[in-house]
């Protein structure tokens, strides 16, 4: 009996906390640029591009933002809905370029031989072909967002996201990017 009590003031404190939780949503301070990101998942402010590139490069939202900016109204589906917003950031193909992507000239089309993993802090991987990006095969217009309807992205996306404004469901934006490897 003792034991059951317990148990429901433990669940009813539990619920409470997260109604505080879910009150406070929305209500952060962006982490300075000093913050380590886990795999476990939380805000990144700096990822990295490495792999098979000739400038293996770290972006915090400075250098992301020095590259020319591109804005897309995208509307996609989520498991908690319909989202439709305007994303402004960097193409990841113009990203690629700024690194400059190795590629053998002896190979024709080498380009389309390379591929790429994003990965967020949680661990959450996204595979891309680099012909899917390069403007003369497939040209997707793939964005490294850094901001969504006017305001910068924050703790609850990372300062950058990747988002596929073709895409009818958001699987494949990369939230809390930590790191774009080239192979």
């Amino acid at each position: 009996m003792m034991f059951g009590k317990a148990l429901k003031i433990g669940i009813i404190a539990a619920l409470g906390i997260g109604l505080q939780l879910i009150s406070l949503g929305g209500v952060f301070a962006e982490p300075s640029s000093s913050t380590v990101t886990t795999a476990s998942g939380g805000y990144s402010a700096r990822f990295r591009v490495e792999g098979s590139v000739a400038n293996p490069t770290t972006f915090t939202l400075s250098k992301l933002q020095a590259l020319p900016p591109t804005s897309e109204n995208v509307f996609f589906y989520t498991g908690q809905g319909p989202v439709s917003s305007k994303f402004t950031g960097v193409l990841l193909w113009d990203l690629l370029n700024s690194v400059g992507v190795k590629t053998d000239p002896s190979i024709k089309n080498d380009i389309i031989n390379k591929w790429l993993v994003v990965t967020g802090s949680d661990g959450y991987t996204v595979t891309i072909s680099a012909g899917e990006l390069d403007p003369s095969f497939g040209g997707q217009q793939v964005l490294v967002a850094y901001a969504q309807d006017g305001k910068l992205l924050g703790a609850d996306t990372g300062f950058a996201r990747l988002i596929f404004p073709g895409d009818k469901a958001g699987a494949r934006d990369a939230f809390w990017i930590t790191s774009i490897k080239v192979h």
